[in-house]
């Protein structure tokens, strides 16, 4: 029986040193380096959040959006934090009641309303949007005309 045993000459002597910290430096630095690079990535989305990232266009683009989205789903606090003050001033804006009235009977006679497309042209603090709409389950589109203004770091859509 002549089983070979391994001489201690076998395996290198690098293997057989004892590991140290210097062993685990370059994961070390690349942990680091990741750190850094998410750290970095996360300061920079809390100090410039995303929606302070969108060009003007965009953001009427989002403003006329849940204007249509709040009709859809009759929710009057939505559609009311899309308009501007001049409109929610006025004696003819809809009430609550009215508005849910109003827009659930159209939509339950024509369907939602679909935005197809939305034209936007930005000069300064106010904005022209055509807005091409249709209803669900009508075939015919028209165009609206609507204005929108800055009203302090908001955009809301106001009657011209």
């Amino acid at each position: 029986m002549s089983a070979k045993q391994p001489d201690s000459t076998d395996v290198p002597a690098e293997e057989q040193a004892p590991k140290t910290w210097r062993d685990a430096l370059p994961f070390i630095i690349a942990f680091v380096v990741v750190l850094l690079a998410v750290g970095f990535i996360g300061i920079r989305h809390w100090t410039n959040p995303a929606e302070e990232r969108l060009t003007d266009s965009a953001q009427v683009q989002n403003v006329v959006n849940d204007m249509y989205t709040a009709r859809n789903s009759l929710d009057y606090e939505k559609y009311r934090s899309t308009q501007c003050e001049k409109n929610l001033s006025d004696a003819a804006f809809p009430k609550s009641l009215d508005f849910a009235n109003q827009n659930r009977a159209e939509r339950d006679r024509d369907g939602k309303l679909i935005v197809p497309n939305m034209d936007v042209e930005v000069a300064g603090d106010r904005a022209a949007v055509t807005v091409t709409e249709k209803r669900e389950n009508k075939g015919v589109e028209t165009k609206t005309e609507l204005t929108v203004i800055k009203q302090g770091d908001e955009w809301k859509v106001c009657a011209a």
